[in-house]
Parts: structure tokens; C-alpha cells; sequence
């Protein structure tokens, strides 16, 4: 018999609550930047982590399902294996394959993704400069499908897709040309992509190279333009791969701009209302400070 995930004490008499379901969980930077959000605006819910066995994930769904539980984010490495448990997912977010919240409707638990539109918010002044553009995206699993859909979306030329698997890169490969006909992608090897860096105006890393400590770069970028913009999607840490940017004076992002806004996205679902991004924004940069 599959065991259960387990409640914390603390959150059973909350009068509703969210939860982050991934494995590991415990990194994650979502429950201080959500709970930050519903004290600014004295609602009484609860955020917190959950952290979901890769056999546990039908019975976390079933958790959801609690009349007080509003809804949840999925991270790593349940993007893709909550869907098939989830009663809805619209069209625009079920080609993904994969969902980052879930969210109540009509008593029935739907799944979207906000971390393409949480992506593009997160470039700034970066988003205007997209159409037209061409770039290198590294790693092909969930965050890879759904920034790989946001740039397809924003008008860029093209776009390289490096993956370890090839196999996983030309199913993403496909999926983008279905949806983007006009769209030129290419796709290989990391190496492949390493040199082609010199005609990109952008390189987006969403591999979880970077998550724990000590993690190497999965390319170099010696041998990228000066004024390409490199962004990793990892936040916990500089990593290798920004590391590097930095050194050779790159524009460079991290991956905390689409962490807030993915998360006031997703906040919008559960409660209909307004995130306060201010707040959340300043809670996570004081957590980054003192790290």
C-alpha cells in the first residue's frame, strides 16, 4: 500500500492552504514569498511544502482535494505527472505536457502553466527586444517547454535547443514547430549548442544544473557575443553557468524574476486577487542576502 504525504502539524488548522508539491522541496523559496503575500493582505491562509515521492503524487492530488486546500504549485519532478490526476487542463497548457499550478474551479482541480508568461515578465525591458531575436535554450524537460513556448509566442526568429537527450529535445523540437510553423528550431548536443553561441542574442539554462551546490555549467560561454543576455532559471544560488556570465561582463538574469512572477500569477488563481508583488519581491531578496 502507497503511503501518504505528510501534513505538518502547524497547517491542519489553517483556514485554507496551498502547498508546493516536488521532491526535493525543502529548497524551495515559494512558501516564504506566498505566506509573505497573504499576511500583506491579512488573509488567513497557509503555504506550504510538501514533499511528494514519485509514487506519492496520485495521492498528494487526492490531498488537493480537501474542502479547505485552494490549490498548489508543482515543481521538479512532478510538472509533467500530476496532469494525468487533475480532473481539467486548457488546451493552451495540456500540449505543454506539464503544469506548474493547480487551482479549484467548480469543484474540479485544473492545471495551467504560469511559468512561460512568469518567464517573459521576469526579462523586463529584455521582453521588447525578443521579436526578431534568436537564441540558445539549454534542457528540454518542463521549464524548458513552457520558456520555449513563451519566446516561440513572442516573436523571435529562432531558436537552438541543447539537451543530454536528444530524444527529449526533438519531442520539444516538434511540439514548438506544431504550435509555430514559421518558427526556425534547430536542435543537439550541449556542445552543438556551446558553438553556436556566437549568433545568439540570448541563452536561457533550464536544466537544474545549479540546484546544489558544486554543480558545473552544462556549456561554456567563452565563446558568446558580448552583448548576448544570459539567463538561468535556477535562483538558490549564483551558479556556474552565471558565475561565468559575470566573469566575461555578460548581461545576465537569474531565475528570481520568474520565480515572483510565476508565483503572482499562480497567487491570482487561488484568490482572485491582486498579488502584492512588492512584498513578495522584498521577502525573497532579504532571504537571498542572508544566504
Amino acid at each position: 500500500m502507497k503511503s501518504s504525504p505528510v501534513l505538518e502539524p502547524g497547517i491542519r488548522g489553517a483556514g485554507h492552504l496551498v502547498f508546493i508539491l516536488g521532491h526535493p522541496v525543502g529548497h524551495s523559496l515559494s512558501p516564504l514569498m506566498h505566506n509573505a503575500a497573504f499576511r500583506a493582505l491579512q488573509m488567513s491562509w497557509v503555504y506550504s511544502p510538501l514533499d511528494v515521492a514519485k509514487d506519492q503524487v496520485q495521492n498528494a492530488v487526492e490531498v488537493l482535494r480537501s474542502s479547505n486546500v485552494e490549490g498548489a504549485n508543482v515543481t521538479i519532478p512532478h510538472k509533467e505527472e500530476v496532469m494525468p490526476f487533475l480532473d481539467h487542463v486548457p488546451k493552451e497548457s495540456a500540449w505543454l505536457g506539464s503544469v506548474n499550478t493547480i487551482y479549484r474551479r467548480n469543484g474540479k482541480l485544473c492545471g495551467t502553466s504560469t511559468d512561460g508568461e512568469g518567464f517573459l515578465r521576469s526579462l523586463g525591458l529584455w521582453r521588447r527586444k525578443l521579436r526578431g531575436s534568436q537564441g540558445l535554450l539549454i534542457g528540454a524537460g518542463g521549464a524548458a517547454k513552457a520558456v520555449g513556448e513563451a519566446l516561440a509566442g513572442s516573436g523571435i526568429k529562432g531558436l537552438f535547443i541543447a539537451n543530454r537527450s536528444f530524444g527529449r529535445a526533438l519531442n520539444l523540437t516538434r511540439l514548438l514547430l506544431k504550435r509555430h510553423p514559421g518558427l526556425k528550431v534547430g536542435v543537439g548536443s550541449l556542445k552543438e549548442g556551446e558553438r553556436l553561441l556566437n549568433q545568439c542574442d540570448w541563452v536561457v539554462q533550464s536544466t537544474s544544473l545549479g540546484l546544489k551546490a558544486g554543480d558545473s555549467a552544462p556549456i561554456s560561454l567563452k565563446s558568446a557575443r558580448r552583448a548576448i543576455l544570459a539567463v538561468d532559471l535556477v535562483y538558490h544560488r549564483p551558479t556556474a553557468f552565471l558565475q561565468e556570465a559575470r566573469r566575461i561582463h555578460l548581461p545576465n538574469l537569474d531565475g528570481l524574476g520568474m520565480l515572483l512572477h510565476q508565483g503572482a500569477l499562480a497567487f491570482e488563481y487561488w484568490t482572485g486577487r491582486k498579488a502584492p508583488l512588492a512584498v513578495m519581491r522584498r521577502v525573497l531578496l532579504r532571504r537571498l542576502s542572508s544566504v
